[in-house]
């Protein structure tokens, strides 16, 4: 019994100093950061890097072993990230959480962690504004089939230079669905920024078109000049025009070729296209 007892106190005392270790990682990390902070002082917009934060979590969770629980670790350096970003310049979070919906705090703060302001507004359309406005320095917005007819994404079509940008998409580490269960909630994050290219992503690209082209029609019509469209997230009638938010596979720039194409192969149906944004594809549990 005693042998046990003096076992324990052993393990005990290597856990303490493995934690001390991993606290002085932590602690040299934020000096780190720090450094970067001076070295970027004056250049403007969120100190926020998405493209190189998803890399870091694909990294590690490619890298993981052991029984240590996947979720646990990407939720582990999502408080770190999220705790340090705020610290090269002031950072918070506007959320859009509707009435009738739950939940978006949670991904909110899941993501972006627990340390900095955040502000929950009743849609959209404010969460839009507050980043625009700069009073947010990032956006959390349903899906748009979930965000309760409010068509936010119209507002990005905009080329002013304030105009949000999609640059995210929660959750980051997609959890198991059972059967029969339904699908969990997801959410796009917004921001002033351009999103950066990881080499896994997808694009949210807005088209116009002429009345009465189908959904059916627009993807093909994208496969024929090599866009790989996912899905057809919304569209929204404006007098003699449609648009439609597409989500393609792939990180398209607005220079994109295909893009370009796209239009001149297709005048009779379609007028402009206009990329909104794009974000990291999420990883599986």
């Amino acid at each position: 019994m005693a042998d046990d007892s003096a076992s324990l106190d052993s393990l005990r005392q290597q856990i303490d100093a493995i934690d001390d270790r991993l606290h002085d990682l932590v602690m040299e990390r934020a000096a780190l950061v720090g450094r970067i902070a001076a070295a970027k002082a004056g250049t403007p917009g969120a100190a926020l890097r998405p493209g190189r934060e998803a890399q870091i979590i694909r990294r590690l969770v490619g890298r993981h072993s052991g029984t240590f629980p996947r979720p646990a670790l990407v939720r582990i350096w999502r408080e770190i990230m999220g705790a340090l970003v705020g610290l090269q310049r002031p950072f918070s979070v506007a959320v859009a959480q509707p009435k009738r919906g739950a939940g978006y705090i949670d991904l909110a703060r899941d993501h972006f962690g627990v340390v900095w302001p955040l502000n929950v507004l009743p849609g959209s359309s404010h969460v839009v504004r507050e980043v625009a406005n700069a009073r947010a320095s990032v956006g959390v917005v349903a899906a748009p089939e979930a965000a309760g007819g409010e068509n936010w994404w119209l507002a990005l079509v905009s080329e002013m230079t304030n105009t949000p940008r999609v640059i995210g998409r929660l959750p980051m580490l997609m959890p198991e669905i059972p059967p029969d269960h339904p699908e969990p909630l997801h959410a796009f994050v917004l921001a002033t920024s351009e999103p950066e290219e990881t080499g896994n992503d997808r694009t949210l690209l807005v088209v116009e078109t002429v009345p009465d082209v189908s959904r059916d029609r627009l993807r093909t019509l994208q496969t024929g000049v090599g866009l790989e469209c996912v899905s057809m997230l919304a569209s929204h009638r404006d007098d003699d025009r449609w648009l439609h938010l597409a989500e393609v596979t792939g990180f398209v720039a607005q220079n994109d070729a295909r893009l370009i194409a796209l239009v001149l192969a297709n005048t009779g149906t379609i007028r402009s296209t206009r990329v909104i944004g794009g974000y990291p594809v999420p990883l599986s549990a």
